[in-house]
């Protein structure tokens, strides 16, 4: 699907593809062109008019491209990564732009929470292309550096979640569930920091397609952007911490079961010895004993005490 919009003066409108192709060769008016999912052949037919490098093109249709910015004089190509959390784990789609002074073309393989934000708001605040395409990038950027905020609060959740279970259960939690929010964490920090960068390089280069009064803005974004970052480093040393908590304790109940098993090994050992020598070695006969079966008893009893009493003095219980 191909979505475009033309601001003339203080007014946009919708307009086709080809049309909004002409009027940004042209420089006429200020134009937004929005892929979504469209392969290889369209990008390259819808485009043809406008002078785009290649390679520029072949990374856009490509999804494994990390954040960063590319100048190539008249225009940007920026790479950025917007995020959503579902079922534990992280989900991470590719916005590729490519801005200059009069035009933003946006391409992502799927749907785009910011580029339809802008889709939707754009009837009701015009200005945002009127003004000129940075101003409408900010908007892009902006709607996804929020979109990381209730990522951190749900990841802070599920640390908090973890610490309170590993202290409740005594250890006895499901590793996968920590190596799951480990590894998602991970995928997190390798795009927010990246990202975190390409931002900066935005609001200290001077470059064409970014106008001056923009960088302040592009600036609070790399702010809020950069706590994030912030916060998933302050998050993969807690769940580090948990998880080494996590392996201690459980390294410490099967230590208790080892001593409750040794202890029953000990006291029992003494008792082996006693009925197998006096079972299969042992005539009673022989002493005259009155009640042979009590004196083993006895000495029975007598024998698992004395070895509590010992490993109780020797503080082993």
């Amino acid at each position: 699907m191909i979505r475009a919009w033309i601001a003339y003066a203080s007014a946009v409108r919708e307009a086709g593809a080809e049309e909004a192709v002409r009027t940004l060769a042209a420089g006429t008016a200020n134009v937004w062109i929005d892929f979504e999912g469209e392969d290889d052949a369209s990008v390259r037919a819808t485009l043809a008019a406008i002078a785009i490098h290649p390679l520029v093109l072949e990374d856009m249709v490509l999804q494994v491209n990390r954040p960063k910015v590319d100048n190539y004089g008249e225009y940007l190509y920026i790479v950025v990564h917007s995020a959503r959390w579902d079922e534990e784990r992280p989900t991470l789609r590719e916005l590729d732009v490519v801005i200059s002074r009069r035009g933003l073309i946006t391409y992502r393989d799927a749907g785009s929470r910011a580029c339809d934000a802008a889709h939707d708001v754009m009837p009701r605040r015009p200005a945002l292309l009127v003004r000129g395409p940075a101003y409408l990038l900010h908007f892009l950027l902006d709607v996804m550096a929020d979109q990381y905020l209730p990522i951190a609060d749900q990841v802070a959740e599920r640390i908090d979640e973890l610490e309170e279970a590993v202290f409740r259960d005594g250890g006895a939690v499901d590793h996968r569930r920590i190596m799951q929010l480990k590894r998602g964490l991970s995928a997190l920090r390798r795009i927010v920091g990246p990202q975190r960068d390409t931002l900066l390089a935005l609001t200290r280069d001077e470059f064409q397609a970014i106008p001056p009064d923009m960088r302040p803005y592009l600036r609070d974004v790399y702010d809020r952007l950069a706590r994030v970052s912030d916060l998933f480093d302050s998050f993969r040393d807690e769940l580090a911490t948990v998880l080494e908590l996590h392996l201690t304790m459980a390294s410490n109940r099967l230590n208790e079961v080892i001593k409750r098993l040794t202890v029953i090994a000990t006291v029992g050992l003494p008792l082996t010895v006693i009925t197998s020598y006096y079972g299969m070695n042992f005539e009673f006969g022989e002493y005259h004993m009155p009640h042979p079966h009590l004196f083993i008893l006895a000495l029975i009893v007598a024998s698992a005490v004395g070895t509590l009493w010992l490993l109780k003095r020797k503080n082993w219980l």
